[in-house]
């Protein structure tokens, strides 16, 4: 245990956090808003479109599960403590990684790569300093604990081969359902889609731009 937990001032990740769900808030309300005016080259023709869809499905299932599942290990410990078993023994960021999964299936929900793709490279735009603040937040609360930390467990990985885990861990059901819910967020990106798809193939919403 360090001695952050004297100076929780140190650590107080809230404002960084903050900015972050702002952030992320934007950029899903600028997407939903410009996904009626772009369009699936390949939509309604062939597999490839709706594997496309079906993948993303998984990703973001994925997500919901493995978001909740770094939860088990992380809720209310990162301010007093490293947390480094489980996920956290294997990626330093894994709760970010399958976030990261998840944005990448919600682009993929319109049928179309290079959306999934974009869709991906904004959220790592996002995450990626606010990544960097915690870690200097982390660094300067933990010192050579963390840097430790950080040389041997990878910021993104994941590294298998790295894997620990703890005989037991201590759940925080709030926390834990409180991120099961926030994830299950994501689902919503499948209806509105396939919304916006049949509105498009109707004739209803006339796309400006056709991606592959």
């Amino acid at each position: 245990m360090s001695d952050a937990t004297t100076h929780p001032d140190r650590l107080n990740l809230g404002p960084v956090q903050r900015r972050r769900r702002l952030a992320l808030l934007l950029a899903a309300i600028a997407y939903f808003l410009a996904l009626p005016f772009i369009h699936s080259i390949g939509a309604g023709e062939g597999p490839l479109h709706e594997g496309l869809e079906v993948f993303g499905m998984v990703l973001i299932s994925c997500a919901i599960v493995g978001r909740s599942w770094c939860t088990l290990y992380i809720g209310g410990r990162k301010r007093h403590e490293i947390v480094a078993s489980g996920p956290y023994s294997i990626s330093r960021n894994p709760l970010y990684v399958f976030s990261l999964l998840a944005i990448f299936g919600i682009g993929l929900q319109t049928g179309s790569l290079v959306l999934g793709l974009l869709a991906a490279a904004i959220g790592f735009a996002i995450f990626y300093p606010v990544i960097r603040r915690e870690e200097e937040m982390l660094a300067s609360a933990f010192g050579a604990e963390f840097t430790t930390y950080c040389a041997r467990v990878p910021r993104f990985g994941p590294n298998f081969s790295l894997w620990r885990d703890m005989d037991t861990i201590v759940v925080h059901p709030r926390r834990l359902r409180q991120t099961f819910l926030e994830a299950t967020l994501f689902l919503l990106a499948m209806p509105i889609c396939e919304a916006i798809e049949i509105l498009q193939d109707g004739g209803y919403l006339t796309p400006l731009l056709h991606l592959p």
